[in-house]
């Protein structure tokens, strides 16, 4: 899969998924299913590589 994560939506996916991952350990319930929200927008936010933008298709890295 090539990367079609963009600089900004990249940054803006580490800042919640820093802020979302830690419900994985500190809660129950529903807040454990945040956490594992916030991992996948920190591993999509770091690898620049996002599984739904590649089906539909979209992508907001910037050409060259």
């Amino acid at each position: 899969m090539d990367k079609n994560v963009g600089e900004l939506d990249s940054t803006i996916r580490i800042i919640f998924g820093a802020a979302l991952a830690p419900l994985l350990l500190f809660t129950k319930g529903i807040g454990k299913i945040v956490g594992i929200f916030g991992i996948a927008l920190l591993v999509s936010g770091k690898t620049q590589k996002c599984g739904m933008y590649e089906v539909t298709g979209k992508s907001t890295l910037k050409s060259d």
